[in-house]
């Protein structure tokens, strides 16, 4: 009996922590993909001092989830979205806004799929 104790104490932990994980990985995903917005609204108003503050922002925000994200997510996504905001600040510096959307668009892809990924489903699953 303590044995089955165990295993059920054991599986709702991990249940639990998994619960945790996911909501973690959404609620991070939805605060880059704000920021992203954001840094977007900003360099299509061609506002430099306002996308620099952005950049950091976003920065800080990417330092911050990429500890979690490492441990759970594939790194070949990580590291796309790592490329592609390199590539966003050096346009950005060169003032070429319009190859930096292309790159912003591609950063919102890649944290719109991370999420749906990792969500426990039936489709990830299978």
């Amino acid at each position: 009996m303590r044995v089955l104790t165990g295993i059920v104490i054991f599986f709702l932990f991990l249940l639990g922590l998994a619960v945790y994980m996911e909501s973690t990985i959404i609620r991070q995903g939805k605060e880059l993909l704000t920021a992203l917005n954001h840094l977007h609204s900003h360099v299509i108003k061609a506002d430099y001092e306002a996308i620099e503050e952005q950049l950091k922002e976003i920065d800080r925000l990417w330092v911050e989830t990429r500890k979690l994200w490492v441990l759970i997510i594939d790194h070949q996504e990580l590291d796309e979205f790592e490329l592609s905001l390199a590539k966003t600040k050096s346009y950005l510096v060169n003032r070429a806004y319009l190859f930096a959307q292309v790159e912003i668009a591609q950063m919102k892809q890649i944290i719109n799929q991370i999420p749906d990924k990792q969500i426990l489903s039936l489709e990830n699953i299978l």
